[in-house]
């Protein structure tokens, strides 16, 4: 049902009422259907019946869920609130559990982008509109404040929340939010791919006191020893040398027995405190903080004769339905190439100059800005170029010549590692001649040489 505008018909027909005497509250309970959308979004909103503090808040998911369910309603439904969940659509009717990811699959296996698009920022959105619409008729007025609770994959549906519809909530508390996914997530199956393809896994015990040690080392550096790093300039500028490990016997109550710390079992360690690098030894982005458990992104489980990697289900799921497509991928074969060609996206873009609608100038600030916030040129150029287009308009047009095969030098940059130097772009004059061009990767700019000025050749990228 489209609520934007048929709100009061989805009152009618799909608002049902329990309440409980528990915590003397009136639970409502609501099915949302989306034109086309073949889904079933549910959700549970709870109204305080004798101390409502006139007040909503709107709950967020963890993982790969949109909502954690009426678990995150009891203390704020206690507290006064007028509170909400939703599973977004994600648990297909109940179905499955939303955190696996097992539902961003349809059956023909391909991806489901109506529930992504859900998961995004639609669910959320849906969800406060129609919670107040309910609060109003139930109290009899509306909420005076609205807000917003989530971490992880809840605090990044507080920063699309706020970007998307920022008349949602009077405040948002997104508390670690899981942004930068496209980095993030390939990122956290880094530990295990380490343990795959160097067919060295540590037992636990060796991480935990690898853990111990470094916090050891990195806490006092705050000018305070107490078991906390208080300096965020430590995560990136305390460094421990794994070697120093070497040869320490450890006990592992799982196994019950002393492992010992050996150096095939240090470099594994190295690899994944550093973080994810490619070929060339360009990292990729962060390994597991200083002082950090490994228990989620490194975690390794005791079989009852040996040591295997448990890799983290967010990640797990993220990649086996969402990136790979294919639900019976096991993760135990993928190798570092496997890893890097899924994780190293690219990014081909130009701009025109004569852009009347978006101005090219926004477009270069942008990517000035991710230069800066992830390691300057070089960095950035390994995976995003931007070229710019004189005289081209909005998309296509202008006076400039037109490009000839942006979208085929994309695919030969992926799948044969040729970044494009130069985009070729061409135009034909009503006089029957042609106007040639090689674009250049910004930041150069196209500077003529000599020679003549309707030909590519004449002009070089400086």
């Amino acid at each position: 049902m489209d609520i934007e505008h048929s709100r009061a018909s989805l009152l009618e027909d799909y608002v049902s009422s329990v309440c409980s005497q528990t915590l003397d509250f009136c639970n409502v309970s609501l099915t949302l259907l989306h034109p086309g959308g073949n889904d079933s979004a549910y959700i549970a909103l709870w109204l305080p019946l004798s101390s409502w503090n006139g007040r909503y808040m709107a709950t967020g998911g963890g993982g790969l869920a949109a909502g954690l369910g009426e678990p995150a309603l009891h203390e704020p439904v206690a507290q006064g609130y007028a509170v909400s969940t939703t599973d977004g659509g994600l648990s297909l009717k109940h179905t499955v559990d939303p955190g696996d990811g097992i539902w961003a699959l349809k059956p023909d296996g391909s991806l489901n982008e109506p529930l992504i698009f859900k998961l995004a920022w639609r669910s959320v959105h849906d969800m406060a509109v129609v919670s107040r619409s309910i609060i109003a008729q139930f109290y009899g007025q509306h909420p005076t404040y609205s807000y917003f609770t989530g971490c992880s994959q809840g605090g990044r549906q507080g920063y699309a929340a706020a970007a998307k519809y920022p008349e949602d909530f009077d405040g948002i508390m997104a508390n670690a939010p899981a942004v930068s996914g496209v980095y993030y997530t390939p990122a956290a199956m880094w530990p295990p791919v380490v343990m795959y393809n160097d067919h060295v896994v540590p037992p636990y015990c060796v991480l935990e006191a690898y853990q111990k040690a470094i916090t050891a080392q990195c806490d006092p550096l705050d000018a305070a020893t107490d078991g906390l790093i208080s300096d965020y300039n430590l995560l990136e500028n305390c460094f421990f040398d794994t070697m120093a490990l070497v040869g320490m016997a450890v006990p592992c109550p799982v196994s019950s027995s002393n492992v010992t710390i050996t150096t095939s079992r240090t470099a594994v360690v190295s690899k994944i405190l550093d973080g994810p690098r490619g070929p060339d030894g360009k990292r990729l982005w962060y390994g597991v903080p200083p002082g950090a458990s490994f228990g989620f992104l490194a975690r390794t489980v005791y079989t009852g004769s040996t040591w295997i990697p448990q890799p983290f289900s967010v990640a797990e799921g993220n990649i086996k339905y969402m990136i790979l497509r294919n639900a019976s991928y096991d993760l135990s074969e993928m190798t570092y190439d496997d890893w890097l060609m899924r994780a190293g996206g690219k990014l081909l873009t130009w701009v025109g100059a004569a852009d009347d609608t978006i101005p090219p100038s926004g477009v270069l600030r942008y990517r000035d800005k991710v230069e800066q916030t992830l390691g300057g040129f070089k960095a950035v150029d390994d995976f995003y170029r931007l070229f710019f287009a004189p005289g081209v308009g909005h998309c296509h047009g202008g006076s400039g010549p037109q490009v000839v095969d942006d979208f085929g030098a994309l695919v030969d940059w992926v799948e044969n590692k040729r970044p494009p130097n130069v985009l070729f772009a061409r135009r034909v004059n009503p006089d029957g001649t042609e106007t040639t061009r090689n674009w250049c990767r910004y930041p150069k700019q196209m500077v003529y040489v000599g020679g003549v000025v309707n030909l590519a050749d004449s002009f070089a990228c400086r």
